[in-house]
């Protein structure tokens, strides 16, 4: 494996770790005062880890080719032409804006009452309640829920198939109940989504999406 070009940042941590990036970019974070030899020496002994998960990401991406190379915009997981520069329109037969900062609200305006009604429909087969749902723009996540049960959901989860909407919408709801990852959570998730844990490795192949807009 050849010498890996690295983004370094050294803070008051204790160890030093390695983030892989979807775009394969590594970023290693270090205490301060640690030597070059030592970061090194931990890169390399990282080496299977670090190729396992580039070929995993490499996998993604040719997953995702046309999407990342901006051809295509993914519509409730359906390719659709997609172009940048003309003006803002939205259909099932192609998606174009003006810049790519406007394509929240695009998609808000056209997917965003869908997504609710299916939320709605969720908490009535659930029996599980939320305060207040909105969209936002993450980088790393798919929904978000707050100690008082306020839900933001990535307004990138529209672009990818109905089931994954479930998927997070469901997630998202049993944090209502365990605002952590426990046991406790997990048992919920199993009781609403008995197959919760193969729609999250299949949704893993969509989060490179969440970093391109």
């Amino acid at each position: 494996m050849p010498e890996l070009k690295y983004e370094l940042k050294f803070s008051s941590r204790r160890s030093i770790s390695i983030k892989i990036k979807a775009d394969n970019s590594l970023i290693v974070s270090a205490p301060k005062g640690c030597s070059k030899a030592e970061i090194n020496r931990f890169i390399q002994s990282k080496q299977a880890w670090i190729e396992k998960h580039i070929s995993e990401n490499n996998a993604k991406n040719g997953f995702l080719s046309d999407i990342i190379d901006y051809k295509y915009m993914l519509v409730v997981g359906n390719p659709v032409p997609f172009t940048i520069g003309g003006r803002n329109m939205f259909t099932s037969e192609e998606v174009s804006v003006k810049s790519l900062k406007d394509l929240k609200k695009l998609f808000v305006d056209n997917l965003g009452e869908r997504f609710i009604r299916l939320l709605d429909e969720l908490c009535a087969k659930t029996g599980l309640k939320y305060k207040s749902v909105g969209f936002k723009d993450y980088k790393s996540r798919w929904g978000c829920c707050d100690g008082s049960g306020n839900i933001l959901f990535n307004y990138k989860l529209l672009m990818t198939p109905e089931k994954f909407w479930i998927y997070v919408a469901v997630h998202e709801l049993c944090h209502t109940v365990y605002m952590n990852h426990s046991d406790k959570f997990y048992s919920l998730m199993s009781v609403f989504l008995p197959d919760y844990k193969s729609l999250r490795r299949q949704l893993k192949k969509y989060s490179r999406i969440t970093e391109l807009y």
